[in-house]
């Protein structure tokens, strides 16, 4: 690659077909377009096949994990993995949820590496479950810490240090 080159930006329009005939079946219904991005939503259950298509596929090929963001809208709580293509040029964000009663998702570890530690970060924040992760605790507070900050529902713990 020559210095200064750039990737020729990807016919989103296109890649976005593709990528719903890829995932039929998988996904809760047709990806749409966001800005330069595609978004996916799909079932937890199937969350895993997903993001294999997403990364394999070679309209996508989402090799790159920029981010596992926590969503808490007040009614339900999920996540946000936006991936992205380094030799296609396609971002990817793909929206799976969960319930406060049943706070469970699948890992992507095995998937992108790189969730190890974002699972970890959205468990202790946000109180979702990633089953099947392989170190799953908490990353910033201690294990004892009484709920989960990122949560709309969070009451933080009174104490005389605080003021409280």
């Amino acid at each position: 690659m020559v210095l200064g080159a750039r990737l020729q930006t990807p016919d989103l329009a296109s890649v976005r077909g593709v990528l719903d005939e890829a995932l039929a079946g998988l996904a809760s219904g047709p990806s749409r377009i966001k800005d330069d991005m595609i978004l996916v939503d799909v079932p937890r259950e199937r969350l895993v096949e997903t993001a294999l298509v997403v990364r394999d596929h070679q309209a996508t090929r989402c090799d790159f994990l920029s981010v596992i963001a926590g969503i808490d809208t007040g009614d339900k709580i999920g996540t946000a993995t936006v991936v992205h293509g380094v030799a296609t040029g396609v971002w990817v964000v793909i929206r799976t949820w969960c319930s406060d009663e049943d706070p469970h998702l699948p890992t992507l570890v095995d998937v992108w590496p790189g969730a190890n530690w974002q699972e970890r970060e959205t468990y202790d924040m946000f109180g979702i479950v990633f089953d099947g992760h392989p170190d799953l605790r908490r990353i910033f507070l201690e294990e004892t810490f009484p709920g989960h900050p990122m949560r709309k529902s969070f009451l933080p713990p009174r104490s005389d240090a605080r003021g409280g």
